[in-house]
């Protein structure tokens, strides 16, 4: 560890919290490939550590606006999350969402109120500094921006901690919905533990790999990427206690009558007011299911694909060949 992070590790004695604060801050450090930690903390432990990542930031000259790895406190769970740099699978996810919900928007209110239209901005974590969501749509007046949905995406993450992070959007941000994307990769990813030495053309070696790797992705999954088992999206709304849940994947195989609608409505991208103020018929936002899952089945041979280039091209310490586990 840098003196940085012991120069300032916190004043405790409990080696469990001590642990969790080194992983942390090794994370945040090192940002190795799809790694998630979730720590149970009070407020002040989680500003010790981010003092700490910050003085890290400054000591490397890593830029601020970089958006991962990522940190965050949920003061409603006392959960401080430290995410680092995600895979295609987790990308395309949150892309094709957001896309679906504006192309629908572009089409239905051009032409019937436009005025709302312009107001309607999508938001993704590389989209904006201050936003903490993977995906989701703000409305946007006066130089006020306000997020109307959230889009939370979980690759082999706990259920708890996607509603958790759900509650947070809905309690604390007063989203009209919140979308939970829930993706299980089976067995999780874990890089092996032997390196690849002695490799003189590494194209030559990525392109064996990937011949390799079509011929076993007939069943969505290769030594570089486990099986999509199951993948459902839940809709989340102020109010209500239970969602609307949409199954997409069971047992590794695409549902049949993949759904053309997620319960989303333009409605729902528009402050109440201002709905109404515009006195315009409501509509349901399209999803065009077997396009999303036929997305997510080749977003895994790109990960795979991603996993093995960053394998064989990141220096050979420990920590790269043992521990990148999926989001």
């Amino acid at each position: 560890m840098s003196a940085t992070a012991s120069n300032i590790l916190p004043p405790v004695t409990d080696k469990s919290m001590i642990s969790d604060y080194k992983e942390a801050f090794r994370l945040l450090k090192h940002n190795p490939p799809e790694q998630r930690l979730e720590i149970h903390w009070p407020l002040s432990m989680y500003l010790q550590l981010q003092d700490a990542y910050s003085e890290q930031m400054l000591e490397t000259n890593m830029s601020d606006n970089q958006t991962y790895p990522y940190l965050s406190y949920n003061s409603l769970t006392e959960t401080v999350t430290v995410a680092t740099v995600p895979n295609s699978i987790h990308e395309v996810a949150v892309y094709e969402l957001n896309s679906e919900i504006i192309a629908s928007a572009n089409d239905y209110l051009s032409d019937h109120a436009p005025g709302l239209l312009d107001n309607i901005l999508p938001l993704g974590s590389t989209t904006a500094d201050d936003f903490d969501g993977d995906g989701g749509m703000t409305y946007v007046i006066d130089a006020e921006s306000k997020v109307m949905i959230a889009i939370e995406v979980g690759i082999s993450q706990s259920y708890k901690s996607l509603c958790d992070t759900k509650d947070m959007w809905i309690n604390g941000h007063h989203v009209k919905v919140c979308v939970l994307v829930c993706l299980n990769e089976l067995p999780r990813f874990k890089n092996p533990t032997t390196a690849y030495d002695n490799i003189e053309d590494v194209r030559t070696e990525i392109e064996n790999m990937k011949q390799s790797m079509a011929e076993q992705m007939r069943g969505y999954k290769s030594m570089w990427a486990g099986k999509l088992n199951e993948a459902f999206i839940e809709i989340w709304r102020t109010g209500k206690n239970s969602p609307e849940r949409y199954q997409l994947i069971e047992s590794g195989v695409a549902c049949p009558n993949l759904p053309t609608t997620l319960g989303l409505k333009i409605s729902d991208l528009v402050p109440d007011e201002a709905w109404e103020a515009a006195g315009v018929r409501d509509r349901e936002i399209r999803f065009h299911g077997a396009r999303f899952v036929g997305k997510l089945v080749n977003a895994v041979l790109a990960t795979a694909t991603q996993r093995f280039v960053k394998f064989i091209s990141f220096p050979r310490i420990e920590c790269h060949q043992k521990e990148y586990l999926s989001l």
